[in-house]
């Protein structure tokens, strides 16, 4: 199955994360983490045959990591790792998985001028670079959206307690811990001024569709969508999205290619699989607009406080008076009760 070799390929199988929550999900629905999403937006642009086989622990996987493809002739062999130096890293499946399918089966990089093999790199370099750390800071490390929404979706098919632990360990290995939410703002949004500046101006040419301006993709279009596709349609990206909202040119690439990859499924794909997939435009007047849309580095917005109505006013000043009023009657029970006034006459008599 090398590359440019003119022999058929045979078909690979990808296990990979479920489709964002679905109670239905079906196999040609793109994945909810960001390092399937890459394996399998490669997959589809390089035309690579696969099939899917969604996973709802890294454990029911060949490799017990996540992603895990299976490749070769006649007999499977494992790509994403087996042995203890991968220690379940899902970062370095995703490495060895692409390395592979760019060496052995299909390398989109084919053909390119120097020039053009320059400006993928650029491209890879960013989105695999400051972007997604920004995109691994918002679904790991910060707090408040792995409570809320990171770990519900990958512990939604453990018991209680392991929903917790489980992705509590992951976390420690997932996680941007030199980033902070100023710090993840202003670093996409450095990389959405980048990325704006050197896609083609006309988006929406059947010429122009990919990033280097071609009607075919290339390496970098596999990170470059993965990386956008998981800031516009993650839960946990909700921030993100408030930033890039700002930059039409990198919508457009998103929904052009989104389109592209949407429409090549995989083998065992149903008639019917693809139901679940969203056909809709993407909408960023939807999105809650960013923190730094006054063009202020690490300008944070603070919520207003809501003014409280009258009546409001009126209940917290009568509760203020009934928790007063309620102390007050302790402090006279204690100071004027019976077995109090008793202990005071002897302790009077005593002293004398």
């Amino acid at each position: 199955m090398a590359a440019g070799n003119g022999n058929e390929m045979s078909a690979v199988v990808l296990h990979k994360w479920a489709s964002p929550p679905s109670s239905n999900p079906s196999t040609s629905d793109l994945s909810f983490d960001l390092e399937c999403l890459k394996v399998e937006t490669y997959l589809r642009l390089a035309g690579i045959p696969h099939e899917t086989e969604v996973c709802p622990t890294p454990s029911s996987s060949p490799s017990s990591v996540l992603p895990c493809l299976e490749a070769g002739n006649g007999e499977y062999a494992v790509v994403g790792g087996l042995g203890d130096e991968i220690k379940n890293d899902s970062k370095v499946a995703t490495y060895r998985i692409l390395h592979h399918l760019k060496h052995e089966c299909q390398n989109l990089n084919e053909g390119l001028s120097e020039t053009d093999r320059a400006r993928d790199v650029c491209f890879s370099s960013i989105a695999n670079g400051i972007l997604k750390e920004a995109c691994e800071y918002f679904t790991w490390t910060n707090e408040g959206t792995f409570i809320e929404k990171t770990r519900p979706m990958y512990g939604s098919k453990y018991p209680f307690p392991l929903n917790r632990i489980v992705p509590n360990k992951w976390r420690e290995k997932r996680g941007a811990p030199t980033c902070d939410e100023i710090k993840a703002r202003v670093i996409a949004s450095q990389a959405f001024d980048v990325i704006e500046t050197m896609l083609p101006d006309d988006t929406n040419g059947s010429d122009k569709l990919f990033a280097l301006g071609s009607n075919t993709p290339t390496n970098c279009d596999a990170d470059l969508f993965s990386v956008l596709y998981y800031v516009v349609f993650s839960n946990a990206t909700e921030s993100l999205r408030g930033e890039l909202k700002a930059y039409p040119k990198c919508i457009a690439y998103v929904e052009n290619v989104k389109k592209y990859v949407q429409a090549r499924k995989p083998l065992n794909a149903g008639e019917d699989d693809g139901t679940n997939v969203d056909g809709k435009n993407i909408d960023p007047t939807t999105w809650r607009d960013g923190a730094r849309r006054k063009k202020q580095q690490g300008w944070v917005e603070k919520e207003e406080k809501r003014k409280l109505s009258p009546e409001e006013k009126k209940m917290r000043r009568h509760a203020v008076y009934s928790v007063l009023f309620a102390l007050s009657s302790v402090v006279a029970f204690v100071m004027f009760s019976p077995g109090m006034t008793m202990w005071c006459v002897i302790e009077r008599d005593r002293r004398r």
